[in-house]
Parts: C-alpha cells; structure tokens; sequence
C-alpha cells in the first residue's frame, strides 16, 4: 500500500512541468524600430522647440538684443523644419503600418503626428513671418 502511495507521488511529481529561471515572456506591443526612432527624435524636437519658444518670449520680455533674438528665431525655424520633417515620415510610416496591421494604435499615432506636422509648419510660418519682418523692408 505504501509503495502504492509513493509511486503515485512520484507520478504526480513528474508530471509537473520542470521550473525555469527565465521569466515568462510578456506580450508587449512594442513599435517598429525605424517608427521607435521616429517618435523619439519626434518627442525631442517638439520639446526642444517648446524651449526655445519660451526661450524667445522671455528674452523678448527682458529685451534681449535684436541679433540674439533673430537667432533664436532661427533655431525656432530650423527646429520646426526639421520636427515637421520627422513628423511628415512617421506619419507616412503609420499609413504603412496601418495598411499592414489594421490596429488602431497605429490611427492614434498618425492623427498624433499629422497633428504635430501642421504646428511644426504653422510655427515655422510664423517664426519665419517674424524674422522677415524683423529685418525690414528694403528697396
């Protein structure tokens, strides 16, 4: 009867499945590299734009001088041509993907980006308005 027990107990045993070190894979959804990229340096450029417009607003405030000022405006443009760029391909990145997979992940990043493309131009507009206006007309 014993032995009985102990043979059960020794099935039961190994039909227990073996423990491991690794840890269980979680599911993560995890972007595609080249769009990871994109939204980073998305992500850099719009807050180092914001930077530098609170940057011109306070020096315009405490009456920095007109050359410092311009180059503040032209890091503005600079910064907003180039964040409208990275937009403008990781918005075309989330069309593909959104063909691709159909997720709706991927709809809230485009409108995300189209979004951010159209304030990158719109400041870029505008700083660059500034600047011409800045230097005078000249005949």
């Amino acid at each position: 009867m014993k032995e009985e027990v102990k043979t059960e107990e020794i099935e039961e045993l190994e039909a227990l499945p073996e423990p491991s070190l690794e840890k269980p894979a979680k599911k993560t959804r995890r972007l595609p590299p080249l769009l990871r990229l994109c939204r980073r340096t998305t992500v850099f450029l719009s807050l180092t734009l914001i930077a530098t417009i609170i940057f011109f607003l306070t020096g315009n405030q405490q009456a920095f001088l007109d050359s410092n000022l311009k180059l503040i405006l032209q890091i503005i443009t600079f910064n907003a041509i180039a964040l409208s760029f990275f937009s403008g391909i990781s918005s075309l990145e989330c069309i593909f993907y959104l063909v691709k997979n159909k997720s709706l992940r991927m709809l809230l990043h485009f409108i995300v980006y189209i979004l951010v493309l159209t304030a990158a131009i719109t400041i870029s507009v505008f700083s660059l308005t500034i600047n011409l206006l800045s230097e005078g007309i000249s005949f």
